[in-house]
Order: C-alpha cells, then structure tokens, then sequence
C-alpha cells in the first residue's frame, strides 16, 4: 500500500482521534461522572480527571506496544503489502467495514428490534456505582479501556497510519502522546467547565450527557465506515487490475 501524502497522515490522526474522543468510553462515563458525582464541584471534577488520566494511559500504552509489533512487521513484510493479492484483501476488507457500519448505525439497530442505548445505560449504571471511590474509577477506566480496544477500529487504523508514516518507534510514541490527549480533551474540557461553574453547570451536563449517550454509536458507525472507505479506494485500483487480468489498467 503505498504510503499516505505527507499531509495527510496527520489530518486522518485529528480526524480519528477526536471520534476516539466521542466513545463510550472517553466521553460517555466521564459526562456520567460529573452529572452524578458527589462532593463539591472540585472533587468531582478532580475524580473525573483521574479517570480520564487513567484511560488516557492505558490507550498510550496499548497503542506503543501496538507500534512495537507493527514497525519490525512492516520493516520485514511491508514490500508484501504492495502485492496485487494484498490489495484485493485489503479492499475486500475496506468494502466489509462500510458494509458493516451501515448494520451497527443506531436506526439500523432500531429496525432490528434492538437498543443502540443499551452499552451506554450499562455503563451509566456502573459509572455510578464507581463515582465515589477513586480505586473503582481506575478500575473502571481500565476496564473500559479493556472492553473498548477490542472494537475500536479507528484507533487502530490509527496506529497503522504511525507505522505507516515511517516515523520509528520513539517519534511514533510522541505522535501517540497528542492523539491520546486528543481523545481525552472534551472530557477534560468538560471537567473543567464542572469545576469552575459548580451546580450552575448541570443543564448544560445533562444536554451533554443524553447527546453523548446518543452520538456514540452513530459516532463509531461512520468512523468505521470512514476508515472502510479510505481502505477501499487506497486498494480498489490494484485490486481491480488483479480481478480484470490488468485490462482495467490497460483501457
């Protein structure tokens, strides 16, 4: 696959990041934690900010031992991702995601007699339970981070774009370093907007919070979609030229 323009690859990690920062979880419970916090506005603010440090790390670190295993791969393999075989793979892959995010968009869930709400109203319930202790606030950061890795398909095409970029490993780390923040920033900026306004804050908290709960699944839905489709047309030529025998290329 030939590597992104030099421009674009840190345009696609603003991009990916700030929909990693609309997620259940960098988003989602942090709004929960500051509606139904107990304490004066500081404290909770300040518990919040924990989590998000937490979850923040925990994705820091999971994406620098992803780019430790990428990097020595691509270096061995990566003539191999060039090959016409690849190529149809990986567009077959790309068309599967945008085919796949048109099943898990909210309405289409709806249709199907489910409750794109469900995931978030679960872990409003243990946001709750974990609001007073700080101990329960890291283990729930590390549990959502846990839970969340496994399906967050734009950060992990993330740390394909930092391999990609051909950066190494240390200046890969402190890429990363930006996106993380990125991911927890209106989280953070929410924290803060607890922390100097009190209980004039919580109007405001509560829109924010039932338009998160509403936003993340649609949110995640055309992140996948986004990343199926720039798959999918960085692949589909040569993809094309393997299927035709070359005829598409030739006309």
């Amino acid at each position: 696959m030939e590597s992104l323009p030099d421009f674009a690859g840190p345009l696609a990690l603003l991009v990916l990041a700030l929909v990693d920062s609309t997620s259940i979880g960098t988003l989602v419970i942090p709004v929960i934690l500051l509606v139904v916090g107990q304490g004066g506005a500081l404290r909770i603010a300040g518990r919040t900010l924990l989590y998000l440090l937490v979850i923040g790390v925990f994705y820091l670190v999971l994406g620098i031992a992803l780019l430790a295993g990428l990097l020595p791969l691509i270096e061995s393999f990566g003539h191999l991702l060039s090959s016409p075989v690849v190529m149809l793979v990986l567009a077959v892959i790309g068309v599967g995601l945008v085919l796949y995010s048109f099943r898990i968009d909210p309405k289409a869930i709806a249709k199907r007699g489910g409750d794109p709400e469900a995931s978030a109203r679960k872990w409003t319930a243990r946001a709750r339970r974990a609001s007073g202790r700080p101990s329960l606030l890291v283990g729930l950061a590390l549990l959502a981070g846990v839970i969340e890795a496994a399906s967050m398909i734009p950060y992990l095409a993330a740390m394909g774009i930092i391999a990609d970029m051909g950066i190494g490993l240390g200046r890969g780390a402190l890429v990363l370093v930006g996106y993380c923040a990125v991911m927890i920033l209106p989280g953070a900026l929410l924290a803060g907007i607890r922390a100097a306004l009190g209980a004039r804050a919580d109007a405001f908290l509560d829109r924010a919070h039932d338009w998160a709960v509403k936003n993340a699944t649609s949110a995640f839905s055309w992140a996948v979609g986004i990343v199926g489709a720039l798959i999918a047309l960085n692949t589909i030529g040569p993809a094309l030229e393997l299927l035709t025998g070359g005829s598409v290329s030739s006309s």
